[in-house]
């Protein structure tokens, strides 16, 4: 079963003025939808490829799967993916996410549940994503530890949030203080007319704080900033374009000074970035020696 994307658009906005009114203006929601249908849904796909082959065996599982379009986008590229979705914002609604979800893919590849509590056994997924989820679970170590348990050895955890040291809330698409008080955030929403629900939903996530969860798992796990691996490659191939980045760049290299100047790049990038993207690679046991 699929549907035609004038379907999905039609479905999309009924969900999204239902259960979003209050949350995002009209306007915002409409393009929320237009992106939903013709944005990159592979985006995290080709993040992970560099790191992780997978084949028409692989098993890919997302968590916060939302109306499925990562999970669609993988299975029309042949890969066995499912999805956890549990639709917080729409539960009580007479249309939610995983239903828009269902009526996407034909097989019965959408579960309704929590990252905190999967219905999978150990190790049975190549790739876990969560792509702009982690800040919306109630129990974010719990959820991580979820995530790496079904994954298998060699196999990679993607995760995608926002930075809440910005000044800006990606769900309400206003202007916010970095880190505000959720006290003062709820008075400052209702100022603005907008419904604090989406608001009691979120844990504020930042790059430190994901690190220090991250790390939580021990060593048999590699943690990767794709932001800072990004940044470290342009700058090993010297192929920034802006002649000021070129020539801070270039004081990456000096003597003595250049490693203090690329440690404080790197520290003000994790702070400013727009959002945190990272890879967790479960160590694949070494072979015993003969």
């Amino acid at each position: 079963m699929s549907i035609t994307d004038a379907e999905l658009r039609a479905l999309l906005l009924e969900y999204r003025r239902e259960n979003w009114s209050g949350i995002q203006t009209l306007e915002t929601q409409e393009c929320v939808v237009e992106d939903l249908i013709s944005g990159d849904s592979l985006a995290p796909l080709r993040q992970v490829e560099p790191y992780l082959k997978l084949s028409e065996t692989s098993r890919v599982l997302d968590i916060g799967s939302g109306v499925g379009s990562f999970v669609v986008a993988c299975r029309e590229r042949r890969l066995n993916a499912v999805g956890v979705e549990p639709d917080r914002i729409g539960q009580c609604a007479k249309l939610n996410s995983i239903q828009i979800a269902r009526r996407r893919v034909s097989p019965p590849v959408f579960v309704a549940s929590v990252g905190e509590r999967l219905p999978f056994p150990d190790q049975c997924f190549d790739l876990v994503t969560m792509n702009q989820v982690i800040e919306h679970v109630s129990d974010q170590p719990k959820a991580i530890r979820e995530a790496t348990r079904v994954l298998r050895q060699g196999g990679v955890l993607y995760v995608a949030c926002p930075n809440y040291l910005r000044f800006y809330e990606p769900h309400y698409k206003i202007f916010w203080l970095p880190l505000m008080p959720k006290a003062i955030g709820r008075a400052y929403l209702g100022f603005r007319g907008r419904s604090p629900a989406m608001l009691q939903q979120l844990t504020y996530t930042t790059n430190r704080r994901l690190r220090k969860l991250f790390a939580r798992l021990g060593r048999d796990y590699v943690i990767l900033d794709l932001h800072r691996e990004q940044f470290l490659r342009k700058r090993a191939a010297g192929s920034f374009v802006a002649r000021s980045t070129r020539l801070i760049n270039k004081l990456t290299f000096l003597p003595y000074l250049g490693r203090l100047v690329l440690g404080v790049i790197l520290r003000y990038g994790s702070i400013r970035e727009g959002g945190c993207e990272m890879l967790i690679i479960r160590e694949a046991e070494a072979a015993p020696e003969c």
